[in-house]
């Protein structure tokens, strides 16, 4: 009865001390404050008519408690005191493991860059989300260059006629020297911007694009099989060809203009061309389609070539000069995935600064139904530089019998094959588009249909093109495809968890210890 009654007593002044902090917790609902109050004192009270002979002991006993109270407040007050110094100083950790609350290097590159300052108008008749301004802020904290401000339209009307604003299509506006007379702008969505597995993207291309000096133009080739830009309807099949728009997309996005081009039609490369784009070719080039793009590189032209399995466009003897053979059969590897061993993924990569980013990062690049590259020494231009930039694994291998199960056999190319290319040429032509050419030359055109969104293969290429037209701004790594999936947690579950984490488990821990206290007193 004893240890029974000391029970009750303790189990009420515990209720009855907490109860204060169960109301700072759940600040929405008073339910579960009084609830504990009213059973703690009612305990409180029983305790005291089992013990009523005993006010002396029950008087330290409240002591006791009342220690524990304070030492327990003291505890949350330093806890406080923790956090408030920690959000004054902004100091945070990415704890995930594709580091989606952290800024991407190509962001932090554009903001570290700016040497003018940016100023966004966010145009809403409500307040952005928070998902917004905690974005807004990661981008102050790396400069003092961005600062934001949101408009209301229906009350800002200057703003809205100078920006072209309509109601229906509120936006975002980058403001590059707001208020001077160079200032420039350029738009965002709204909705992208808000939707957080968007909204870095979408404000570092607008970035991108307003600081940008000058757009620069790509050109894709057709007329020979290869992906075309846009989808195209084939009668029979459910769903579009494969096409290089995802490509599209993320090069407008990285400051290119990208346009088709027909050698016979346009009867060469234009000189606006920064880089010509081959994607999968699969009929051959006529003689004077390969004599253009030969001409083309002779005067400084970048040209990035895609292989397609089992294809022979003709182009052999124009790689060849710089120092590239595309290889007969594909590539094999099933250690990883023996159902697929056409499939390859490989972290190898050459010392090029077109892969620096990925190698520095860690990247897996994947590729299927690759074919290998053959770095040649002899039968080049003079001087040619050819670099193996991308390689498999050591256990991969040329597969020429292209079986579904595919074995080594004796004769065929095993290692670290080559798979993506660089090569480079001076030239002192009078009419030179520049003083260098550049060949990427890649084993696989599905980097740029199916494998594209992989954020490795992704800016595999954009580097790729960056260094072909000689931007070494764009050797980097973008924001990545932050579409996986999150927890979505609302007011009643942050109360539900801050009940818990606050209230519940600390109570319990308290509960504990006086259990074991009241176990040896009682001894």
């Amino acid at each position: 009865m004893k240890r029974f009654s000391a029970a009750i007593g303790a189990t009420g002044l515990l209720l009855v001390f907490t109860s204060p902090l169960t109301l700072g917790v759940m600040q929405s609902s008073q339910v579960a404050f009084w609830v504990k109050l009213v059973l703690g004192l009612s305990l409180v009270v029983l305790w005291a008519v089992l013990n009523g002979e005993k006010i002396a002991t029950w008087a330290r006993t409240v002591f006791f408690f009342s220690s524990s109270a304070l030492i327990g407040l003291a505890f949350v007050a330093i806890l406080v005191g923790a956090n408030f110094i920690l959000a004054k100083r902004n100091q945070t950790w990415d704890l995930t493991s594709k580091k989606l609350n952290s800024l991407s290097q190509q962001t932090r590159d554009a903001l570290t860059s700016l040497k003018a300052p940016i100023k966004v108008y966010v145009f809403a008749t409500e307040g952005v989300p928070d998902t917004l301004d905690d974005l807004f802020r990661k981008y102050a904290a790396e400069t003092p260059n961005f600062t934001w401000e949101r408009v209301n339209p229906r009350k800002e009307f200057e703003l809205v006629a100078k920006y072209k604003i309509r109601e229906q299509d509120f936006a975002a506006v980058l403001v590059k020297n707001p208020g001077q007379p160079d200032e420039s702008s350029a738009r965002a969505s709204l909705p992208n911007l808000a939707d957080p597995g968007k909204g870095e993207q979408e404000l570092t291309n607008a970035l991108i694009r307003l600081v940008k000096v000058g757009e620069q133009r790509v050109y894709v080739v057709e007329g020979h099989g290869e992906l075309p830009l846009e989808a195209v309807k084939v009668p029979g099949e459910s769903g579009p060809s494969p096409n290089l728009e995802r490509v599209r997309t993320s090069l407008t996005a990285d400051g290119y203009d990208v346009a088709p081009l027909n050698l016979v039609e346009k009867k060469g490369v234009p000189r606006d061309a920064a880089a010509v784009i081959i994607a999968g070719a699969r009929s051959a080039f006529t003689e004077g389609e390969k004599k253009l793009v030969e001409q083309y590189l002779e005067e400084g032209g970048r040209l990035l070539y895609f292989a397609a399995p089992g294809a022979e466009p003709g182009l052999d003897a124009v790689l060849a000069k710089y120092g590239v053979q595309v290889d007969n059969g594909l590539v094999a590897d099933p250690r990883l995935e023996p159902s697929q061993p056409y499939f390859i993924v490989t972290p190898f990569f050459g010392d090029h600064e077109m892969v620096a980013p990925l190698k520095a990062t860690k990247m897996n690049v994947v590729m299927e139904a690759a074919r290998s590259l053959t770095v040649l020494r002899e039968g080049t231009l003079p001087e040619v530089k050819t670099t193996a930039a991308v390689l498999t694994t050591p256990d991969a291998w040329l597969e020429t019998k292209l079986e579904q199960t595919p074995t080594l056999d004796p004769g065929e190319k095993a290692g670290q094959l080559a798979v993506v290319t660089v090569s480079t040429r001076d030239v002192s032509a009078p009419n030179a588009r520049s003083a260098q050419a550049r060949v990427v030359t890649f084993g696989s055109f599905l980097l740029l249909w199916k494998l594209f969104a992989l954020d490795p293969n992704r800016n595999l290429v954009l580097n790729a093109l960056g260094w072909a037209s000689n931007q070494p701004a764009k050797l980097t790594i973008r924001p990545p495809d932050r579409d996986i999936s999150s927890l979505e947690v609302d007011g009643a579950m942050m109360s539900n968890i801050g009940l818990v984490v606050m209230d519940v488990i600390p109570t319990l821990l308290i509960a504990v210890g006086l259990t074991i206290w009241l176990a040896r007193r009682s001894r």
